[in-house]
């Protein structure tokens, strides 16, 4: 008498748990594997964003400062007194001939740096000085001139002719020095961080 053997082909429980385990951790080394690329990547990117920035920052300023007739800001001679700490601004007289405004008759024109810590953006402001309001001022002077109106000594008032942003992502920015102008200016976004250091001699003061 034949009897009929059926043969059943498939997997054992123990095959299937082994095989989902090792699916299991290949699927994660390939995600943190295409996680660790990608920060690497937003990290490049983001510090690439952060020195074009600080580029752009320090070569408009260092092109301007180093043609200054006169430093208007009273910048300390060192970075580390407490008594006199650095500024986050400079103000100082044009030296580039002609003036962008040179229609407005003026032998004083005068730019300003600044850091707004609200926006973490670098302004540049344009300005001249008058003694009369700004609306229908058309006489200039030097930031320094005064006059005497009724006894009382008068300083001129700065009138903005323009101001910009030239650049963002800034967390700190520090002018000291005298002669030789220091700059500090520090970036950061996405929790990257840029230190740059810059010197400049005026040619002019």
């Amino acid at each position: 008498m034949i009897q009929n053997r059926r043969f059943h082909i498939g997997f054992t429980l123990v095959e299937i748990l082994i095989t989902i385990t090792i699916f299991v951790l290949v699927s994660i080394a390939v995600f943190n594997l295409f996680s660790f690329s990608q920060k690497f990547y937003s990290q490049g990117t983001t510090r690439a964003e952060l020195l074009q920035n600080g580029r752009v920052i320090l070569e408009r300023m260092s092109r301007e400062i180093r043609q200054a007739e006169e430093i208007v800001t009273p910048l300390p001679q060192v970075s580390d007194n407490p008594d006199n700490p650095p500024f986050s601004e400079i103000e100082f007289q044009d030296g580039h001939k002609p003036s962008p405004y040179e229609d407005l008759g003026s032998d004083y024109y005068y730019i300003r740096y600044y850091l707004s810590t609200s926006t973490g953006e670098i302004y540049r402001q344009y300005r001249v000085y008058c003694f009369d309001p700004c609306s229908i001022c058309n006489t200039y002077f030097q930031w320094n001139d005064t006059m005497i109106e009724s006894g009382q000594t008068v300083y001129p008032i700065f009138c903005n002719l323009e101001e910009k942003i030239i650049g963002e992502y800034v967390d700190d920015l520090k002018f000291w020095g005298a002669g030789l102008v220091d700059i500090s200016l520090v970036l950061k976004n996405r929790g990257q961080e840029l230190d740059l250091q810059m010197k400049l001699f005026g040619r002019n003061f």
